[in-house]
């Protein structure tokens, strides 16, 4: 009698699964990430303000009578302020202004008979800007072209 032994079952082959820890990569320093952007924001608000200032005295240049418009430049306070119209008596104006509170600039307009100042993005400040100062050319082309119409009418007029 010959006898087997019985059949062993096959063990399952048992893995031992190692956790593996992730490997953190390193990571730039948030906090100078974070000084970048800030300086970066006040470099973009004083280059909006110089562009601002920039382009008016380029237009004033062209356009000697702007200056009549412009009431206040001040670079300490990044503001400009423009009337709106010369001939109104009440003279309403434009306010632009660039605060800078902590490190985030604040972009600022106050709209001619506002009080109050809007907070606007820095491509709206531009945009409205650019918009004010174009009014006013506007305006002094108009008086420009009246007058020389003012002026060929009076030649030809019969003196008394």
């Amino acid at each position: 009698m010959n006898k087997r032994p019985p059949a062993k079952k096959p063990q399952a082959k048992i893995q031992t699964v190692k956790k593996q820890i992730p490997v953190k990569k390193i990571a730039p320093d948030r906090i100078e990430e974070l000084v970048k952007k800030h300086l970066g924001n006040i470099g973009e608000a004083e280059n909006a303000f110089k562009s601002a200032s920039a382009l008016l005295e380029k237009h004033k240049r062209k356009y000697p009578e702007l200056e009549q418009y412009i009431e206040h430049v001040s670079p300490s306070d990044r503001s400009i302020q423009m009337l709106d119209d010369v001939k109104d008596p009440r003279r309403s104006h434009y306010i632009f202004k660039i605060l800078l509170t902590g490190v985030e600039p604040a972009y600022q307009i106050a709209h001619p008979g506002e009080k109050d100042h809007t907070n606007v993005d820095r491509a709206a400040w531009i945009s409205t800007f650019e918009e004010a100062l174009a009014k006013m050319i506007v305006h002094i082309v108009l008086l420009r072209q009246a007058e020389q119409t003012s002026q060929a009418v009076g030649v030809g007029a019969p003196k008394e």
